[in-house]
């Protein structure tokens, strides 16, 4: 007798049985579009459940508010206190100014910070960069719940502004579409900044949290947040119109009070101004991706992704 032939193996099976279901080609083929979106979204409920502590939504809300109408009556007191009260002109100048300026502690600060955070406090930046997940547009979500809050501090105020200083804003007379495209240009100019910066914290180990105030405080300084460019020294002039704050903030405040800013200002038209806005913040937008793709690449390269520095 023969003897019994060996059984061959089976072959892989195939099909739907195999995969569970029928095949998805979306499974196979990458869409990184629509990772980014995902990505953008879960970044933007994760910053505002950190940012409110995971509090609750109306409870954050009113903390807002009264976080802002502090820091509105502390810039009334200042106002009055320096002898401006009677100048309805620098107080208008002021409030827009510094209202505005709200929009920099998400835009930049909370951008930089987020990555921060995630490395040196909670220890998952190393998770969210190998995952699936687009590392940009979860720090761009990150750094748009900060911008939500921020409307809240800029919209009070303005109000309280209105109210209490008699700053002439219209919401009838504003020149919206100056205003719209003043404000979209300025912010995506400061996320810009925020994201080349902080792939520059990204190399750093100690002090790491210190470098976008300080960066902040020359941008409050440079811009004409609150005085003029004109009062700056000659030598400070160039770098100041080189920013795209300045002609953020200049185009803002164009497009509320109606007029434009005393000085070198009082002589550009509001086209000038948005094409310098424009230039500006493309310019920025080029620089802080590039800027972002070469240290993200050096920090991964030399293992600062997961390195907990303790600064």
């Amino acid at each position: 007798m023969s003897a019994a032939a060996a059984p061959r193996p089976a072959a892989p099976a195939t099909g739907p049985a195999a995969s569970g279901g029928p095949f998805d080609p979306g499974r196979a083929d990458p869409r990184p579009l629509s990772d980014a979106v995902r990505s953008l979204r879960a970044g933007i409920r994760l910053g505002w459940a950190i940012e409110s502590n995971w509090s609750d939504p109306v409870l954050f809300a009113i903390y807002s508010v009264v976080k802002s109408v502090g820091a509105v009556l502390l810039l009334v007191a200042l106002v009055w206190i320096v002898g401006a009260g009677g100048r309805s002109d620098a107080v208008a100048y002021l409030v827009v100014g510094s209202a505005a300026w709200t929009f920099v502690g998400g835009g930049l600060i909370g951008l930089v910070q987020t990555i921060l955070d995630d490395r040196e406090q909670y220890r998952v930046l190393k998770y969210v960069v190998v995952s699936s997940a687009s590392f940009l547009a979860y720090l761009l979500g990150r750094s748009g719940a900060q911008l939500l809050i921020a409307t809240i501090g800029c919209l009070v105020i303005l109000t309280i502004g209105i109210v209490l200083l008699g700053v002439p804003i219209d919401p009838v007379a504003i020149d919206w579409p100056l205003f719209a495209a003043s404000m979209a240009l300025g912010l995506v100019g400061l996320m810009a900044l925020g994201i080349g910066l902080a792939g520059f914290c990204l190399q750093l180990r100690q002090e790491a949290w210190s470098y976008p105030e300080a960066v902040a405080g020359g941008l409050y300084l440079l811009s004409g947040a609150i005085f003029p460019v004109d009062v700056l020294p000659e030598a400070f002039r160039p770098a100041a119109f080189a920013l795209a704050p300045t002609w953020w903030l200049e185009g803002l405040r164009r497009a509320l009070l109606g007029r434009p800013t005393p000085g070198v200002m009082a002589g550009l038209s509001d086209t000038a101004v948005l094409a310098a806005l424009a230039v500006t913040a493309a310019a920025l937008v080029v620089l802080g991706l590039a800027i972002f793709r070469v240290m993200l690449r050096r920090a991964r390269d030399r293992g600062l992704i997961d390195q907990t520095t303790g600064s």
